[in-house]
């Protein structure tokens, strides 16, 4: 009797992306693109702080951004070009996929897929992950020469979850430059990245927050909730050396913005009543008349941190 193949994975769905059952189911694991936020790897969207919240049904009210909506947007309503593109150029075959996956040996981590593809020449059935992304042609120097690591990452937790020894990754950039690479499974790391995922994913279960980096700061308070009013805790003794060096570096800004304002004050008198400065060497300075439109600012509630006197 043949031996039968390992389950790799369990399915959910379909899903419609970006609705309400398509965010709870994906609350049950670490979806493939965060685990790059987790690892904290450069130029991730997220913190493992702002991961960890979202795994615990904590909502953070972002800052409305039309550009980041539209980015959304156009991302999935390309992707049947994006995919389409994929298989002119590489002669494999596309398929769709709507579901969800979890990992049956790492219930942990999960994923979402764009789509599946496979080689026509290849066995019959064997898919492998691919992913569609569509960037800014701004974006475009991190595309030279090798796929940028928080994608290269995303692609190797596909390929942990699904079983598969390769995946793909198209991107369209700027709407007229497009790329597209195949990636072999990188077990090495992933053994490291499996690890590292299930100490946080036990940390998500204890409820035990993972540290704070700076770009936690505008959001940190939502995530700790509202104060407990008239109630003052005793901190640490290791605060004691953290506040020592915020107060240093206050005092070290304030001084360096009181010189930016002094230099910046000599190069305007200097320019005088004309509309620019030439600098001897190359480089420029304009000082023009110019107004500032009125608007008005949405509500917003948040927690904010004040050193006081005593």
């Amino acid at each position: 009797m043949a031996k039968a193949k390992p389950k790799h994975f369990e399915a959910f769905g379909p899903f419609e992306v970006h609705t309400p059952e398509w965010h709870a189911h994906r609350q049950r694991s670490i979806g493939a693109s965060e685990v790059a936020s987790i690892l904290g790897v450069p130029g991730a969207y997220q913190t493992p702080l702002q991961v960890w919240a979202s795994k615990r049904g904590i909502t953070i009210n972002e800052k409305e951004d039309e550009a980041r909506d539209d980015w959304l947007h156009f991302g999935l309503a390309l992707e049947p070009i994006i995919a389409a593109e994929f298989q002119k150029r590489s002669q494999k075959v596309v398929m769709p996929e709507e579901r969800q996956f979890i990992s049956v040996p790492y219930p942990f981590l999960g994923c979402s897929l764009d789509k599946w593809f496979m080689d026509p020449e290849g066995k019959k059935g064997e898919f492998d992950p691919l992913d569609l992304k569509n960037t800014s042609i701004f974006m475009r120097d991190e595309w030279e020469g090798m796929v940028p690591l928080r994608y290269n990452v995303q692609v190797q937790a596909q390929m942990a979850v699904t079983g598969r020894d390769q995946g793909a990754l198209a991107v369209l950039i700027g709407g007229n430059r497009f790329k597209w690479a195949i990636l072999d499974r990188n077990q090495r790391f992933i053994d490291l990245m499996l690890e590292k995922l299930e100490k946080f994913w036990e940390m998500v279960q204890q409820d035990t927050m993972p540290e704070a980096v700076a770009k936690d700061n505008a959001v940190i308070g939502q995530i700790l909730g509202q104060e407990d009013e008239g109630k003052t805790v005793v901190l640490s003794a290791a605060i004691v050396e953290v506040d020592e060096r915020l107060v240093e570096v206050k005092e070290e800004i304030k001084a360096l913005n009181t010189e930016k304002d002094k230099l910046e004050a000599k190069i305007k008198k200097e320019i005088g009543t004309n509309a620019a400065g030439m600098l001897p060497e190359g480089g420029r300075y304009s000082f023009k008349t110019g107004t500032r439109k009125s608007y008005t600012v949405a509500e917003s509630t948040n927690r904010t941190l004040r050193r006081l006197k005593k």
